[in-house]
């Protein structure tokens, strides 16, 4: 089949000459016909600054504002820890320095007993925590005297727990001293 419309084209190909589209046709076809986009490259170049310089600025306001953020934040901080109870503080240094004294005095005694120091630490410890959590009160419930109290009284745990270790492990010493105050009377 394809070679009879071929050879109909071939031989009556004048005929098909002869007829030419009006101006009208040429006219819709060229409207249709999509015209070439240019590229204006400022304009994208501009688009482009514009867009940079927009996230530029937002992110230094934002720097800005989360600096604020931060310094308003090492404020509080510096006065949370800036809360300074007279009373605590002297007791705080009192309790401490006779803590220390006793520790000095059962430390020797340690070589010879490993599993007392474990002790002794682990009880310390917990009390060291439990006055962390009285000091986060005492922020919360700023100068109440409750917890002070508390907070002196886990100091005199502490020294009561390392003078009672002292009492047991030295026995001969708390006789001599008791031999001396029955002369005394």
């Amino acid at each position: 089949m394809k070679d009879k419309l071929e050879k109909y084209i071939i031989e009556n190909r004048e005929a098909f000459d002869i007829h030419e589209p009006g101006e009208g046709v040429w006219k819709k076809i060229e409207k249709n016909i999509q015209p070439k986009r240019s590229v204006n490259w400022r304009t994208i170049i501009w688009r482009a600054a514009a867009v940079v310089l927009i996230f530029a600025a937002s992110y230094m306001v934002h720097d800005l504002l989360d600096g604020k953020k931060r310094e308003i934040a090492r404020s509080r901080t510096k006065k949370e820890k800036e809360l300074v109870i007279p009373e605590l503080r002297e007791a705080e240094i009192y309790y401490s320095t006779l803590i220390n004294e006793k520790l000095q005095e059962i430390k020797p005694m340690f070589s010879e007993d490993p599993m007392l120091e474990k002790e002794i630490r682990y009880d310390l410890n917990q009390l060291d925590s439990i006055y962390r959590e009285l000091k986060n009160d005492l922020r919360d419930n700023i100068a109440n005297q409750e917890v002070i109290e508390a907070m002196i009284q886990n100091y005199r745990m502490r020294l009561n727990i390392l003078e009672d270790i002292l009492s047991q492990l030295k026995p001969e010493e708390n006789d001599n001293h008791s031999k001396y105050n029955s002369y005394d009377m």
